[in-house]
């Protein structure tokens, strides 16, 4: 059973990912907790403190669901991004699109309020975005990347079609929509490799 910092963490990480950090109050988490001011002040000493540390927390259990599985060295560079490119399709077909990318969220709702939120946001999509350059430049070194392909760009191009698969997933509550959007991705990244890398495709 985890312990009363744990539970209001467990609480406040998924309504802030359903309602918003802003439409999530203090007395909304410790309602659904059952436990008076005094603990939640033990613990944190503000709502801002509790919001970095779920999103700390949220950002560890992307670690461990998506760069960890995904970014998996010795594998392929094109396995790794089409394993990568899999998880918001699996995600929301398992838990439907409810709640959308929960660092998506974030960052449409506080990159231009809170700094501190903007700042762990960024690092964390830069990490996202450097590992999705890692894997073109190793598929540029093995020879199945088009040598015209500007590797920065097309790795934010990626991952802004990865977030906006989230979002328009949430707008339609449906998977099907997202699910298509990754698929029209891929599509769209085979034009950038070449002939040796086709018989790994997925």
């Amino acid at each position: 059973m985890p312990n009363t910092r744990e539970q209001i963490l467990d609480v406040a990480s998924r309504l802030i990912h359903l309602r918003g950090f802003n439409n999530t109050s203090i007395d909304d988490i410790l309602r659904e907790c059952g436990i008076g001011k005094g603990n939640f002040y033990y613990y944190f000493k503000s709502k801002d403190e509790l919001g970095l540390a779920a999103l700390d927390r949220n950002l560890e259990q992307i670690k461990q669901e998506l760069v960890q599985k995904s970014f998996v060295p010795g594998r392929g560079p094109w396995d790794q991004l089409w394993e990568f490119l899999e998880y918001p399709i699996a995600r929301t077909r398992k838990n439907g699109c409810a709640g959308g990318c929960p660092l998506g969220n974030l960052v449409l709702e506080m990159s231009d309020i809170h700094e501190g939120f903007r700042q762990k946001l960024h690092l964390a999509f830069t990490e996202l975005r450097t590992r999705i350059e890692d894997c073109l430049r190793q598929a540029g070194l093995q020879g199945t990347l088009r040598e015209d392909a500007d590797v920065s760009r097309l790795a934010r191009f990626i991952l802004a079609a990865f977030e906006g698969a989230f979002l328009l997933g949430k707008l339609h509550q449906d998977p099907e929509v997202l699910a298509g959007i990754i698929e029209e991705l891929k599509q769209h990244l085979e034009h950038y490799r070449t002939e040796p890398a086709l018989g790994s495709a997925r």
